[in-house]
């Protein structure tokens, strides 16, 4: 939603979300309300409506299976997934953090760095691709620890609650970056389902090593697809004994049934 609340406006022009909401509810009600009205001329407003809406769930059901499966059956297995709205991404969560980390939930962060974990040394190691992003992860998180001890000591503790992290004595008001920490010695490994990994890192100004354990969220990409598919599906079995039954009815009176009672224009 966050995509539809920024539709780009044009060159220096930058739109507030409620003109991207807007704008959808608009597109919405000009291309839909339109082919409705012309239907509801022709059928009346109720037939109009069930027409309208068994045709647009239908579309969405097909909309929303190619958005899950990708063009499966048109292009094969190899075609690409979860096309449509994104939910939310796989990615590294670090933790704990310490001089030594103990992790109840995890207890084999305690092992580090030796057997079970490992660090991926071939460059055909799958594991490799995710190195940079744990590395990102944990200069994230450290940035956010120590910038968050910054805010809660005040101008005046400034320095002192920096070199809890390991640092040495900064301005009140200098703000502590991602890249202000150096990782090394990135290695996995596995708690039942769960795939964790560890490492070590150092504070520009100084400071001990600290050991970061972080955890892999394999987030939920196709969540928001499937969630159109349910709605579409939900929507057109509902709607469609509706339209069946007023065809049958409008087809009683064409072919010689009792005229219902005349109420005006439709």
């Amino acid at each position: 939603m966050s995509v539809i609340g920024n539709i780009f406006c044009g060159p220096g022009i930058t739109c507030s979300p409620v003109v991207g909401y807007m704008t959808v509810a608009m597109a919405f009600i000009l291309f839909v309300g339109s082919i409705y009205l012309i239907l509801a001329a022709v059928f009346g407003i109720r037939m109009g409506y069930l027409v309208v809406a068994v045709a647009f769930f239908g579309w969405m059901m097909i909309f929303s299976g190619l958005w899950i499966t990708g063009y499966w059956i048109s292009q094969g297995p190899t075609t690409k997934k979860d096309l449509g709205p994104r939910g939310t991404e796989p990615q590294w969560h670090s933790i704990a953090v310490g001089v030594k980390v103990a992790s109840p939930r995890y207890p084999v962060i305690s092992r580090y760095p030796d057997k079970p974990w490992s660090s991926p040394t071939k460059l055909d190691d799958p594991r490799q691709a995710s190195v940079g992003t744990v590395t990102s992860a944990v200069q994230e998180f450290l940035a956010e620890q120590a910038n968050a001890q910054l805010v809660k000591a005040g101008k005046e503790k400034a320095s002192q609650a920096i070199s809890n992290l390991g640092g040495t004595a900064l301005s009140p008001n200098a703000l502590v970056q991602p890249t202000d920490f150096t990782v090394t010695d990135v290695a996995f490994t596995t708690a039942g389902h769960t795939s964790l990994a560890a490492a070590h890192a150092v504070y520009a100004n100084g400071g001990p090593r600290l050991t970061v354990l972080s955890y892999h969220d394999p987030g939920d990409v196709p969540v928001y697809s499937w969630a159109f598919f349910a709605v579409s599906t939900l929507g057109f079995l509902i709607h469609l004994p509706f339209l069946d039954r007023a065809e049958r009815r409008r087809k009683a009176v064409l072919t010689g049934g009792r005229q219902p009672q005349w109420l005006g224009p439709a």
